[in-house]
């Protein structure tokens, strides 16, 4: 099975530095503007399906790149990192970030990929486009890679709207 990957397009809050974790933001015009560029840049492709986190910036991005092409559906294991308390501030330390209590721990995430990637290899889809966000990618990515795969977990980050084919 041919899988892509593809970050949502940008919203206000990544444009200002914001951890958005799972508050619902909406693209703004240059995510709008993103996302129809990666529509035509994956035109050629023909997609069983695309799924996508229920959150509206992934929903949106999701809608744009698949209209007329294949059903979008939402599976909520693809949502984002629950940020907690730091949801809304700009965040300097990542570390900070993933040691803050009011975070979801990096087990949960883990475990919603695993789930999702689970589920999916029982669906029969050729081609799957997914459509979610940095943190739960990066977890999609090691599932699929494992630890000794090419990218290195922490470092490798999709910027908005960029997309990475994988076969499972």
């Amino acid at each position: 099975m041919e899988i892509f990957l593809a970050r949502h397009g940008e919203t206000d809050w990544n444009k200002n530095g914001r951890l958005m974790g799972q508050k619902d933001i909406p693209l703004n015009e240059t995510g709008i503007s993103q996302a129809k560029q990666l529509k035509a840049k994956l035109s050629d492709i023909d997609f069983d399906c695309c799924y996508s986190s229920p959150l509206a910036r992934t929903k949106e991005t999701a809608k744009i790149i698949c209209e007329g092409k294949c059903p979008v559906l939402c599976d909520d294991n693809l949502k984002e990192r629950f940020g907690g308390e730091l949801e809304g501030t700009v965040v300097n330390n990542w570390g900070d970030y993933i040691a803050n209590t009011t975070t979801e721990p990096d087990a949960e995430i883990l475990k919603r990929a695993k789930n999702f990637l689970e589920m999916l290899k029982n669906t029969g889809h050729r081609r799957v486009l997914i459509v979610s966000h940095n943190g739960l990618l990066k977890n999609l990515r090691y599932c699929i890679l494992g630890s000794s795969g090419p990218i290195d977990f922490n470092q490798h980050n999709l910027q908005n709207c960029e997309v990475e084919k994988y076969e499972i």
